[in-house]
């Protein structure tokens, strides 16, 4: 009797407890339902889709290390943004540097933070090591990587006696140039950050093909929190040290150097669908992560339809040269770039012409 009054007079009690534990678990469940894995594939630019907003690295990124940008050959003194709201109110910024200098925001311009000064001299120069643009924002980890890659340096020199560094920080010249020669499978490398090293044993002055030789790197590389190459899957380096896993994990960390992966977008594609045709997927598996991790920042955000044609906003375009013109805007020498939240357009106007994109969402 006493533990059916008990149980009766906390019945209540324990069916709320019950639906309220019932209720979350379904909204866990609802919410992993509604969660959209990412593909590695690419989506699709939706030009019917609303742009609410547009950032100087959007903007930018349209343009960079793209053909109708290269193709022309420009060495400008200053490059512009024009960003203009859906009331047509523009806000102009621009940068310019001279030499090795970083750039600057101009006098009189809103202030920029230093990513978006780089985003934007990226349009005018290509420094020889991509390390050098980010520097602000790698060096810490670079120090540490090399701290790491000289540690294990020595101990390799004590197991085998004469080892060389052959190839450490590389500019992105000659990355394409192994990549040319099949000596690298990626079009962007660790090494263009600065976080990647090549040991080379030498016997009788020769480097060693022994794989025997570099297996020491296993475990010194493991003991460091890094990465060795003799356990890339379907592309075996094994003088090869990196500091982290693959660029999905460097690009986790740091985030603004997507605006280096995406223009080799195509190449990354490219490669993974002939690995897929090869029945070779499972030996792309860092392809894809890089994919996946590509296009996890990429949706839902702006994006440049370059394959549509598009009306070019020619009055908007004379007003921010108008209002540049007031900062130092030289038609014949420098770029600006105008991004139109009304026409839902982007635009790259040189001296040799205007190129417009229509504008979508990442879909």
């Amino acid at each position: 009797m006493f533990l059916t009054n008990l149980l009766l007079k906390h019945f209540l009690k324990i069916s709320l407890t019950c639906i309220s534990l019932l209720a979350c678990d379904l909204i866990n469940k609802s919410g992993k339902l509604l969660e959209t894995e990412v593909s590695w594939q690419n989506s699709s630019c939706d030009t019917t889709l609303k742009v609410n907003d547009l950032s100087i690295q959007e903007i930018a990124q349209s343009f960079y290390l793209t053909d109708t940008l290269l193709k022309q050959n420009l060495s400008p003194q200053r490059v512009f943004v024009a960003i203009s709201d859906p009331q047509g109110n523009l806000k102009i910024s621009g940068v310019t540097a001279q030499g090795d200098e970083r750039p600057q925001t101009l006098p009189n311009t809103p202030a920029m933070t230093w990513q978006e000064q780089e985003y934007l001299w990226a349009l005018a120069v290509q420094p020889r090591y991509l390390f050098t643009r980010w520097e602000k924002l790698l060096a810490q980890d670079r120090a540490n990587f090399l701290s790491k890659r000289d540690s294990i340096h020595q101990v390799m020199k004590d197991l085998n006696g004469s080892v060389r560094i052959i190839s450490d920080l590389r500019s992105m010249a000659n990355q394409q140039k192994y990549l040319g020669s099949n000596k690298t499978a990626s079009p962007i490398s660790m090494h263009n950050f600065g976080f990647a090293a090549d040991f080379a044993v030498m016997r009788n002055n020769k480097i060693s093909n022994n794989l025997s030789h570099y297996r020491p790197l296993n475990d010194l590389t493991a003991q460091n929190g890094m990465t060795w190459g003799g356990n890339f899957i379907g592309f075996l380096d094994p003088g090869h040290i990196q500091y982290f896993k693959n660029g999905a994990e460097m690009l986790r960390k740091y985030p603004d150097l997507i605006f280096e992966f995406e223009p080799y977008r195509p190449q990354y594609n490219t490669w993974m669908n002939k690995m897929i045709g090869w029945g070779k997927e499972a030996k792309a598996g860092d392809t894809k992560e890089l994919l996946i991790e590509l296009n996890k920042h990429k949706r839902e955000k702006p994006c440049p339809c370059v394959n549509a044609r598009v009306k070019v906003p020619q009055n908007l375009i004379a007003k921010a040269q108008n209002q540049a013109k007031t900062l130092g805007y030289q038609v014949n020498t420098d770029l600006i770039l105008v991004g139109d939240l009304t026409s839902k357009t982007v635009s790259l106007v040189t001296t040799n012409g205007t190129i417009s994109y229509p504008l979508g969402r990442w879909k």
